[in-house]
């Protein structure tokens, strides 16, 4: 690289006569104005710069080509970007927050949505699909009216008067959807994040500074679930599951339906993962019988014993297997290939047990009858695909051995196929004995 100081008095004078462009590499010609030179690469790029220290590390940096900048205009900016090094400020620094800021002043909201569901990765890897389908549901519905504006443009003002709006007829809703709102303003404010890392956009989360303590709202309160089924009506309940599993007597989709919440309900499944499980992931045919969920909300995939009554409603299923679908509970329409909520049915349920049932109060249940027939709380867990949180059940009662936990598989499925039973003489008036006048 050739390095020259010369006075170079106007923009004509660097001329490729009197600058000649190198064969290689590049060429400074410095000025006298301190800093300001002339450089001139191979490509033949003819630029004004200007070179200084920062915190005592030397910086150059490019004012602009010599086409854009006459001589004397060189001379002024290197003067003040000089000043600006002298006082700590790296021109190069500023620049990159400057290009970063230009770019994302016009990334919308829904352009951060599918840029963090196609990129944000958990300790346990990726977004699983049913999350990003979540953040989409929530973008295109919740938050459409932003959807399509640049995230920058979301204040603190229109986060609290939406959060005010949605909270008046869905108060847990809202609180999840603006949780999903919190990370995909903090994904765009990464995003675009200088190099020095201060922000670019955002400087502050407007969700944050909307919803919190001592701010202009607060999260709703959010009471516990604990809806389950009563003890007193499991037994009707599985009564009515059978009836509506009975192929004989109802189409394919009650059955599955039927049947699918029977599998919740004696195993205390989530319902994404009884809906996904495949025929591969189950042995019917197996000394001891199991079943393996490798999709989990925690992620921690396991294999479980499969109960008589359980072996039961499985089997009734194999038998009534689609050709060409591999879901264990099957969707007559759909994409997916699989039934996601069996929701009509759960209705049935509902009535019953004279309260709402979703699917993951039979979880609840499923816990309830185990700890009715004396299963105790470390197979419980197990049973459950709890995490231990001590160091007793995360290294001691935690057997991978399915056949440990089938003797508690057993008695929960005996327990409610018996309370069935009982729940069907008792609508005979079987068990009703006439008084004597």
């Amino acid at each position: 690289m050739t390095v020259k100081k010369y006075s170079i008095t106007n923009t004509a004078a660097a001329s490729e006569a009197k600058f000649p462009t190198p064969d290689s590499g590049q060429s400074i010609y410095w000025d006298k104005t301190p800093g300001l030179g002339l450089r001139i690469t191979a490509a033949g790029s003819r630029s004004w710069i200007v070179q200084g220290r920062v915190n005592n590390k030397s910086r150059r940096f490019t004012l602009a080509p010599i086409a854009e900048m006459t001589h004397t205009e060189a001379r002024e900016e290197a003067a003040k970007v000089r000043a600006l090094m002298r006082k700590g400020i790296d021109p190069l620094l500023e620049k990159k927050k400057r290009q970063q800021e230009n770019l994302a002043q016009g990334e919308t909201l829904r352009q951060i949505m599918e840029d963090y569901v196609a990129h944000k990765r958990t300790k346990n890897g990726p977004l699983r699909p049913s999350t990003k389908a979540d953040y989409r549901y929530c973008v295109e519905n919740t938050f459409s009216d932003w959807a399509d504006k640049p995230v920058a443009t979301i204040t603190r003002d229109a986060v609290v008067l939406k959060f005010r709006d949605l909270s008046k007829s869905a108060p847990v809703q809202t609180n999840q959807s603006f949780r999903y709102l919190k990370a995909l303003l903090n994904w765009a404010r990464e995003k675009y994040a200088a190099p020095d890392g201060t922000y670019t956009i955002l400087p502050v989360n407007p969700v944050s500074m909307a919803i919190r303590k001592g701010g202009l709202v607060q999260w709703n309160p959010e009471k516990a679930r604990d809806s389950r089924i009563p003890k007193a009506k499991i037994g009707a309940v599985w009564a009515m599951l059978e009836d509506h599993g009975d192929p004989d007597r109802n189409i394919a989709t009650t059955c599955t339906s039927a049947d699918m919440i029977a599998f919740m309900l004696l195993t205390g499944a989530r319902v994404s993962e009884a809906s996904m499980l495949t025929w591969d992931r189950v042995k019917l045919d197996a000394d001891v019988p199991t079943f393996y969920l490798d999709i989990t909300k925690n992620h921690n995939p396991i294999t479980l014993p499969i109960s008589d009554a359980l072996h039961a409603v499985l089997t009734r299923r194999n038998e009534a297997r689609r050709k060409g679908n591999d879901y264990v509970f099957p969707a007559m329409r759909g994409k997916a290939g699989y039934l996601k909520d069996p929701r009509a049915l759960l209705k049935k349920v509902s009535d019953i047990a004279g309260d709402h049932i979703h699917p993951h109060a039979l979880r609840r249940t499923f816990l309830d009858v185990a700890q009715i027939v004396g299963v105790d709380s470390d197979q419980r867990r197990q049973l459950s695909n709890h995490l231990a949180s001590d160091v007793h059940g995360a290294n001691y009662e935690n057997n991978p051995d399915p056949s440990i936990l089938m003797p508690a598989a057993q008695k929960i499925g005996s327990w409610i196929t018996g309370q069935g039973s009982a729940a069907r003489v008792a609508a005979k008036g079987d068990n009703v004995v006439p008084m004597k006048a």
